[in-house]
């Protein structure tokens, strides 16, 4: 998408109150013209620089909706769907839908996403979840997806017999693709899964997760001559352990001023807004992988910051993984599978508690509240208690 904002001086254009600011939108050989409802004379007009020259109100203004712009048209270059007329409401704040897509068709679109990345059980339940919606509600738009369709689908499936397990994992594939489409910024946030899995609560799973032993971490940490492409994963993943298991997204986006005084802070983008902030103590390893890669800047890391640039980072580590893996004969306890990133995080865990480090501090440590109102009373651990236990688990 390309844009412009400029003021239109056609004499038809002309009104009592100046000429009108507009925007010219144009993509895929589609234009659209959009005027912002506010005005200027072309004598107080700095055509130059496309703003007004004396009023400061109309300049901040126009300063604002060009930023906004930008914004948009860097998505649109970087596979955030949008479309024109999507675009104008943004620009006349008539709505906090991003792009036109239905619920459906971006449900689509992150179901193909899982199959491009090799993860074909995934989207197969994901795919299973959206046909039972459907079967509820042929048609859904983000904005019907609330409290009340979400009860009314969950009462429907109750009646049909389902199990408190089925429908609980229904409407997490529900709340997943949602809040995906929240972090692309496609929509605004209105938690309307807020209550929902009342009534319907599961037993956690007692599966144990995938993790690899401390001998293997300790030969990860000893390989030397590696391709690049190899040891940049390695490093990555093992900043994932030293970091108390962090996602990786939230690693690869991770901000210059998150890291003050030998301390790294973090709010896992995988819980959105909700999630609370927290800090871990940066062991000299962890300084070392830092340092390695850093550059000055907003970011830590030089690596494409749009999405589309994550997911090429995020597949490519996750190949190269498996090659380190096989060539070293990783094992991926308790009964085998690939090493990923997900692993590190399950690794840091496990090996908590292995060390019969408390639930609630481990949970502390890794940035993952519990729900349950008596935790919301309890005081936060200690620094010092929090830097005991982490070395403890990374040592």
């Amino acid at each position: 998408m390309k844009a412009k904002l400029y003021l239109d001086v056609r004499k038809s254009s002309l009104r009592k109150n100046g000429f009108p600011i507009v925007v010219s939108l144009n993509m895929k050989g589609k234009r659209k013209l959009v005027t912002l409802k506010h005005y200027s004379f072309d004598t107080d007009w700095d055509f130059d620089l496309q703003q007004p020259l004396k009023d400061k109100r109309l300049l901040l203004y126009v300063k604002k909706k060009r930023l906004r712009l930008d914004e948009l048209v860097f998505e649109s270059q970087t596979g955030v769907t949008t479309s024109l007329e999507s675009v104008k409401r943004i620009l006349l704040g008539q709505s906090e839908i991003v792009s036109d897509m239905t619920f459906y068709e971006f449900f689509n679109l992150f179901i193909s996403e899982l199959i491009e990345e090799g993860r074909s059980g995934n989207a197969a339940a994901y795919k299973t979840a959206k046909e039972q919606l459907q079967k509820f509600r042929l048609q859904v738009e983000f904005s019907e997806i609330d409290y009340s369709l979400l009860q009314d689908f969950k009462h429907s499936r109750i009646a049909l017999g389902n199990s408190k397990n089925t429908i609980h994992t229904y409407l997490r594939k529900y709340r997943a693709v949602y809040n995906e489409a929240v972090r692309r910024k496609l929509i605004k946030d209105q938690q309307p899964f807020v209550g929902v899995f009342k009534g319907i609560t599961v037993k956690s799973n007692r599966t144990k997760k995938k993790h690899i032993s401390k001998d293997s971490i300790r030969l990860l940490e000893n390989l030397v001559d590696l391709p690049i492409a190899q040891q940049r994963a390695v490093d990555l993943w093992l900043l994932q352990f030293y970091f108390a298991g962090q996602d990786l997204i939230d690693i690869y986006n991770l901000e210059t001023n998150k890291i003050q005084h030998g301390r790294v802070f973090f709010q896992r983008g995988k819980l959105g807004e909700d999630g609370y902030q927290f800090d871990l103590k940066i062991v000299p390893k962890a300084d070392k992988i830092l340092n390695k890669y850093r550059v000055s800047g907003e970011f830590v890391f030089p690596w494409r910051k749009d999405y589309a640039g994550y997911i090429t980072f995020r597949n490519n580590m996750r190949r190269s993984l498996h090659v380190v893996q096989e060539k070293n004969k990783i094992e991926i306890l308790p009964l085998g599978g690939k090493l990923g990133s997900k692993v590190a995080r399950h690794t840091f865990a496990t090996i908590g508690k292995q060390l019969f480090v408390e639930t609630d501090l481990l949970r502390e440590l890794m940035g993952h509240e519990r729900n349950d109102v008596d935790t919301i009373y309890k005081d936060k651990y200690p620094e010092e208690t929090r830097d005991a236990a982490h070395l403890k688990i990374i040592d």
